[in-house]
């Protein structure tokens, strides 16, 4: 079926999330967790389905450790939000062809925050952003979320990403076409090596 709408996930697909960053040993010292704490799926999945105030909250911290770590969190996201080489001109080109552009990442509430401020904003026909629906990846709802808005049926939607999440099996088993970008998680199915290579699907 031809295609009628590229679904992205936003982190190491369109815009590289700094690992390597100063911000996340000042977060881990402001939120007094370890980095193996930090990154245990309870955690990691406390962060993406609320506020990330609430998530804090959640840890009981003091009222100014709390405020430190939204700031950190916040100035780290706000780095992160820069398109990847090429990206941009894809997208571009992908509303030039006609095709319904859609984006759903797994992500703090500071990714919505500072949205409009980044060099994404209009350009994409349904943003979902699991910290706001409360679900994310790779829950079949989150998906649906964004299908929705862009009027097609999910064998017209091709699904891009980097594979974190289990995203590809989610997108998938709801009945899009998912592609990998890269190889950084296993995958069996369809793989791009570069961002520009999704016009090659179409």
């Amino acid at each position: 079926m031809t295609a009628r709408a590229v679904v992205f996930d936003l982190w190491d697909t369109l815009a590289a999330w700094p690992r390597a960053d100063r911000g996340h040993a000042q977060l881990l010292d402001a939120v007094g967790l370890t980095p193996a704490d930090w990154a245990a799926v309870e955690q990691r999945d406390l962060r993406w389905t609320r506020s990330f105030q609430g998530y804090l909250d959640s840890l009981g911290l003091d009222p100014g450790a709390a405020a430190r770590a939204l700031e950190v969190r916040t100035e780290l996201t706000r780095r992160a939000l820069v398109p990847m080489d090429g990206a941009l001109a894809l997208l571009d080109e992908l509303r030039a062809r006609g095709l319904r552009l859609g984006l759903i990442s797994n992500c703090s509430s500071e990714v919505g925050d500072l949205w409009e401020e980044s060099p994404f904003a209009g350009r994409f026909d349904a943003v979902v952003l699991s910290a706001e629906a409360g679900v994310c990846k790779p829950d079949p709802r989150i998906y649906r979320l964004a299908l929705e808005p862009l009027g097609v049926e999910p064998a017209e939607a091709i699904f891009v990403g980097d594979g974190q999440s289990d995203e590809l099996a989610g997108a998938d088993a709801v009945g899009m076409r998912a592609v990998q970008l890269g190889s950084a998680s296993p995958w069996q199915g369809e793989r791009i090596a570069a961002i520009p290579d999704v016009l090659d699907l179409l």
